[in-house]
């Protein structure tokens, strides 16, 4: 059975397709984005737990006739929201050889919050392994996507098959409400750009 808290999101839960019902019903949540029904310019999503404990936190927006914006710049444009989010308690590192990825707990930088892999790549994916951190033990993804659909495309922030470091209880209310925060704050701005016809997503934030 999926965790009392799953769905905690309920202004921003995505009506589900009946087979998507049936999938998250059995615990495969990670289905719920890519069943869920089209509804243009809304926000949708929750954060969900799996019967064997793990974690799916999986957010969206659908986006009649947008771009189809470069990943990579979409993983850069949805980490300037972090900082400001965390009062720049938590920045990116990008490592500069190999590309992977590190949250860091500042002023001091150590021990990173959560380590990622460099990306694995295809045309609708952008996704990050978790080998660990103070907030994550390995396992698990970051995920950014771009879906094509008949009339636009759904973009997805999620991240799957989380095992956090906190008590349950501890991690619903810090570490995920913070997720879910940055992660919508992003869908917004991207919501805004693409009903301004603005170009590619930049670091430069207005």
């Amino acid at each position: 059975m999926s965790n009392p808290q799953a769905g905690r999101s309920p202004k921003t839960s995505g009506r589900l397709a009946p087979r998507a019902l049936a999938e998250a019903a059995a615990g495969k949540f990670q289905t719920r984005e890519a069943l869920a029904l089209w509804r243009p310019w809304l926000l949708s999503g929750g954060t969900w737990t799996r019967e064997s404990g793990l974690v799916d936190s999986v957010q969206w927006v659908d986006l009649p006739d947008c771009p189809a914006w470069d990943l990579q710049s979409l993983e850069r444009l949805y980490f300037a929201w972090v900082p400001r989010l965390v009062a720049g308690h938590v920045l990116p590192h990008w490592h500069p050889s190999d590309g992977s990825l590190r949250l860091a707990i500042e002023p001091f930088a150590w021990p990173p919050a959560i380590r990622m892999e460099p990306a694995l790549v295809t045309s609708e994916t952008w996704r990050r392994p978790i080998i660990g951190g103070w907030l994550a033990t390995p396992g698990g993804s970051l995920d950014f996507e771009l879906r094509a659909r008949d009339t636009g495309r759904r973009l997805v922030v999620a991240v799957r098959g989380l095992s956090p470091r906190l008590p349950k209880p501890l991690y619903y209310r810090i570490q995920s409400r913070l997720h879910e925060r940055s992660t919508y704050a992003f869908l917004r701005e991207m919501r805004r750009r693409c009903r301004l016809s603005s170009a590619a997503p930049r670091d430069d934030l207005v």
